[in-house]
This record gives C-alpha cells, sequence and structure tokens, in this order.
C-alpha cells in the first residue's frame, strides 16, 4: 500500500473518531461510555491493520498521538491547516519507520 493511501485511510479514521466524539458533546455532553469504547476499538484495530502494526497498543497510540500534538503546537504552523492530516502524516511515518519500537 503506497504512504499517500495510508495517510489518507489513518486521516479518515481520525475524522471519524473526531466526528464521533463531537457527536457526544452536542448531545449534551453525557457520553456513552459503550459507544465511546466500541469507537476507540475500531479506530485501533482500524489503525493496527492500515498502519501494517498489529501489536499497536493503546498505549502506544496515545504516546504517538501526544507527541505529534505537542510538535504541531510548538511548530507554529498555520492554524488552517487541519489536525487530521498532521496527525496522520506523524502517524504513518512514526509507525512505519519503527515498527519495532513504535514509543
Amino acid at each position: 500500500m503506497s504512504c499517500s493511501i495510508i495517510h489518507q485511510s489513518v486521516r479518515s479514521i481520525l475524522e471519524e473518531g473526531s466526528t464521533a466524539y463531537t457527536t457526544v458533546v452536542e448531545t449534551g455532553g453525557a457520553p456513552n461510555v459503550d459507544y465511546a469504547g466500541y469507537c476507540c476499538h475500531v479506530a485501533l484495530n482500524r489503525l493496527r491493520q492500515t498502519l501494517n502494526h498489529p501489536d499497536l497498543t493503546a498505549e502506544q497510540l496515545e504516546g504517538l498521538l501526544r507527541r505529534a500534538a505537542r510538535k504541531y503546537d510548538s511548530s507554529g504552523e498555520d492554524e488552517r491547516r487541519e489536525w487530521s492530516s498532521m496527525m496522520a502524516r506523524y502517524l504513518t511515518k512514526h509507525v512505519n519507520a519503527n515498527s519495532h519500537s513504535v514509543v
């Protein structure tokens, strides 16, 4: 799978998760924990498959996303850039570059 296709797939997964979160917040902010858990489980499994990293743990993914967010915050990049696109680029680059040691 080409890097561009992987990037687009990861971006799509992140955007779907963001949409689910926004829906919960807009409906009163009382999240359905079962639904949230299901969304996280599905997204993690899709990311594992897309990134070809079946051993990726939730903790490793959280660490990668935190590092990406810190890098984005400190980079002073243009606010118009999409968060999901930046995160997808970071995940694709770092998971594939460090396939044996993600975090």
